[in-house]
């Protein structure tokens, strides 16, 4: 397999099922094919559209608050990086990218950018309705029907 991929895109938000791509790329892939990593989080643009009530004071508050959250955002990412360096010892050699966008648009447009051969995304997870535990990371999803016309290499979707 050595040889096989030379650069891996991969993407994580920090939840469990990103999780499983991130294991996969760290302990199987990486290691066997001696590939570059490049570890992409995505923020959704539509984050910023958030609106309510509390919105109505002024568009100085709304601008501060959606500055904060970004912020905030930021460090939780920063921290989920954090901990994928603590655990996996081939993540120090790898390239840590954020960006806010379109999902699908983000990831295939940073692949293209990097020359990416590989993209590992973790595996679909169903929506747990009415739970009072909430799972880490970003709870964003994408629709297949976007991604894959866009894509510029192969999808690899962790087990």
């Amino acid at each position: 397999m050595e040889n096989m991929f030379k650069h891996i895109l991969l993407c994580t938000h920090g939840s469990d099922g990103a999780r499983k791509a991130e294991a996969l790329v760290f302990t199987q892939l990486a290691e066997a094919t001696g590939a570059k990593v490049t570890v992409l989080t995505v923020l959704d643009k539509d984050w910023r559209l958030m609106t309510g009530d509390d919105w109505l004071n002024s568009s100085k508050t709304h601008a501060d608050f959606l500055d904060h959250v970004e912020e905030q955002v930021s460090e939780e990412i920063a921290d989920d990086w954090n901990r994928i360096l603590s655990i996996y010892a081939k993540a120090r050699s790898a390239d840590f990218v954020q960006h806010t966008g379109g999902i699908a648009e983000t990831i295939t447009t940073v692949a293209r950018q990097l020359g990416c051969d590989l993209i590992v995304i973790g595996p679909y997870r169903k929506t747990k309705r009415l739970t009072l535990k909430m799972e880490k990371g970003l709870r964003d999803r994408m629709k297949n029907e976007v991604l894959h016309p866009l894509l510029p290499c192969p999808l690899m979707i962790a087990p």
